[in-house]
């Protein structure tokens, strides 16, 4: 009854607020919420929700009863027009109609509250758009109002004091913490680079060079993205030519290879047959285009041995 209600009076106050041309598109009530699809041709802000969430519950309080008629359609109709059938046209010629004062007047055959009141609280939690011009407006009301807010309270709780901040502080807190992450992680990746660089060049283990062509091939930590920055800082410079093979442990074994496009690397080696020859020892397989190949396999146990048979392959 809570929630019924509440996507009458939902409604009704997007009406108000947003214009004449708002029509109910769908509507979905239960126990823990309510669902309410409208017509509109923007997306809606948080203010747009908030106008309609104040509107609607000062229904609540303005309204004393709702009004509930049985009318023959043809004179529904006459009396109220199209709007009447929002919520789809019920058989029959004899309708039930729901009237909130004026607020909205619907063919509903709905149980709804008679003293709209008895609700308590209405909360317009967030709106998507399901297509285009048409947003879902999401709806807690009565108890499940109430249960909805004590789970943000407990929310807000546990996260203000995660941050040792009080709750008012909470924004400036999380906003200051996500700024230096994401200063942390272009450290981090700027580092990474680094070492890549410092381990290619100088003559180490991971790299050598067969007739002007820079081979590397290596372990190294991380996942799919970490790898194909590596490649990427690797291959990007026409000026070096490369091919690098880089192996990862990371959910079971993965490979990554990478030549640089254009020259005598991509003329001279194949990305995909280089993978395809060396995957098996990792229990895997995979694919892609002759400078850059992956692949993903069960036995992080054989990396080592597919690094080395890529060594093999390519003759270092």
């Amino acid at each position: 009854m809570d929630h019924h209600t509440a996507v009458h009076i939902v409604g009704g106050a997007a009406r108000r607020i947003l214009g004449p041309h708002v029509y109910q598109a769908g509507a979905n009530k239960s126990v823990e919420s309510g669902r309410l699809d409208i017509t509109h041709f923007n997306r809606l802000s948080r203010s747009d929700l908030d106008a309609i969430e104040a509107l609607a519950n000062s229904v609540l309080g303005d309204v004393s009863r709702t009004e509930k008629t049985e009318l023959n359609r043809k004179d529904a109709d006459e009396l109220h027009g199209f709007d009447l059938y929002q919520g789809g046209a019920p058989k029959g010629n004899t309708i039930r109609v729901l009237k909130i004062a004026e607020h909205d007047i619907q063919a509903c055959g709905g149980t709804h509250h008679d003293e709209p009141g008895q609700i308590g609280s209405i909360r317009v939690v967030r709106s998507n758009a399901v297509q285009d011009g048409v947003e879902r407006l999401h709806i807690v009301a009565g108890e499940a109002a109430l249960q909805y807010a004590r789970e943000q309270d407990e929310l807000l709780r546990t996260s203000s004091e995660i941050f040792g901040v009080t709750s008012s502080d909470l924004p400036k807190a999380a906003e200051r913490f996500f700024s230096e992450w994401k200063e942390q992680r272009k450290t981090i990746e700027q580092l990474e680079a680094e070492i890549v660089r410092l381990r290619t060049s100088g003559g180490g283990s991971d790299s050598t060079e067969v007739e002007g062509v820079r081979i590397v091939v290596m372990e190294v930590d991380g996942d799919l993205k970490t790898m194909t920055k590596m490649l990427k800082e690797l291959t990007l410079d026409k000026d070096v030519p490369t091919l690098a093979v880089l192996g990862s442990r990371d959910g079971g074994g993965k490979l990554m290879i990478a030549v640089t496009d254009e020259t005598v690397a991509s003329e001279r080696y194949n990305a995909v047959t280089l993978l395809r020859s060396i995957s098996h020892h990792i229990k895997g397989g995979g694919g892609g285009r002759p400078t850059l190949a992956q692949g993903g396999g069960s036995l992080p146990e054989g990396l080592d041995d597919a690094l080395a048979a890529a060594k093999v392959e390519i003759g270092v």
